[in-house]
């Protein structure tokens, strides 16, 4: 009887003895790259590519980075109380982001960009650009090209309609993912349409295809 309390005793003394703490696995900070994804509306079409406006009108920039953990780029930014200033996010496919930059004068003059970016590893092509910026004389300025629809595919390549200022002309051109462009129509097209693997327009009402460059 008296062995049976002393084991009872001792059983007691153990369970109420100090318990031996689980040590918890460390959890992972948010990346600057996730935080950026919940804090603005992420536009990009790829679960692994994070592509934002932030700011306003007058004062703003894009941003982009690749999760989890990649680099928050600024690919543009303006800074212009009047709001002459601008940038906007034309495209996205895979890593990479096509986006627009302009300014403005206060004599009515303009410039705008169309810049593709390779996000990882902050690779640019300019794929379109005119600057039209009046002076006093209000002395035209018709140099560099213009773009309309444009489309790109997730290895980078894709297609753009472009007008050349000083010739008038107007061409579709594919591009390749170093930028390279290749002619693929003159005239002006009325619809685009880029897939992974080919470029569908359509002209004059015709429908035409061709293959996507690598």
């Amino acid at each position: 009887m008296r062995a049976a309390a002393v084991c009872l005793l001792g059983l007691a003394l153990a369970l109420s003895g100090p318990s031996v703490a689980v040590a918890k696995k460390p959890t992972k900070r948010a990346s600057a790259c996730q935080k950026l994804s919940k804090r603005y509306a992420d536009v990009a079409t790829s679960r692994k590519l994070v592509a934002v406006v932030r700011g306003s009108d007058e004062t703003g920039r894009i941003s982009a980075c690749v999760l989890p953990r990649g680099k928050v780029r600024t690919l543009a930014a303006w800074d212009d109380g009047l709001g002459r200033d601008w940038g906007s996010i034309v495209d996205t496919a895979g890593t990479w982001v096509l986006f627009e930059q302009g300014h403005g004068d206060q004599y009515g003059g303009v410039s705008r960009t169309l810049t593709r970016v390779e996000v990882r590893h902050n690779r640019r092509v300019t794929l379109s650009s005119y600057g039209c910026m009046l002076g006093w004389d209000l002395a035209p300025c018709p140099d560099g090209t213009n773009y309309g629809l444009v489309g790109i595919a997730p290895n980078g390549a894709g297609a753009v309609a472009l007008s050349d200022f000083a010739t008038g002309t107007a061409t579709l051109q594919a591009f390749d993912s170093a930028g390279v462009f290749t002619k693929l129509a003159d005239g002006v097209i009325e619809a685009l349409r880029v897939t992974t693997t080919q470029i569908n327009w359509r002209q004059r009402g015709i429908g035409h295809t061709a293959p996507l460059p690598e």
